[in-house]
């Protein structure tokens, strides 16, 4: 079984030397992801609830480019830089998920690249192709 690596053309487009996902079987490890506009690379730099839905956005462009969906995910970490916003995050997560819900950690953080206050990366199953 090898590693395959994903960049994904509608997603925003790394900064830095990695891949937006790894495929190893089924499974998919999608690369943290920032408040970036995917058609402008630029950050987002808005509310914690708009830069956490622009996040989740560009999750759902790199689930679904893997072949799966909020659906499969089975783990997730959440990086904030302010635990007082640890609710508001929250509601715009949840909002994304129908239950059962995965695992997830929620770290806080003292800074995030680009100056963002949200980022999340998460594990999902690819189910097979029917």
């Amino acid at each position: 079984m090898g590693i395959e690596k994903l960049f994904v053309s509608g997603a925003p487009q790394p900064i830095a030397p990695f891949s937006h996902a790894c495929k190893v079987g089924e499974l998919v490890f999608i690369t943290g992801q920032m408040p970036t506009v995917p058609e402008t690379n630029e950050m987002l730099l808005g509310t914690f609830t708009e830069q956490t839905h622009r996040v989740m956005q560009n999750l759902a462009i790199v689930l679904e480019a893997a072949g799966t969906s909020f659906e499969h995910v089975v783990q997730s970490r959440v990086f904030i830089t302010n635990m007082g916003h640890f609710e508001e995050v929250n509601g715009v997560y949840a909002s994304y998920f129908a239950d059962p819900l995965p695992t997830r950690t929620c770290i806080g953080v003292t800074g995030l690249a680009g100056g963002a206050d949200v980022e999340v990366d998460m594990i999902a199953w690819i189910p097979p192709v029917e």
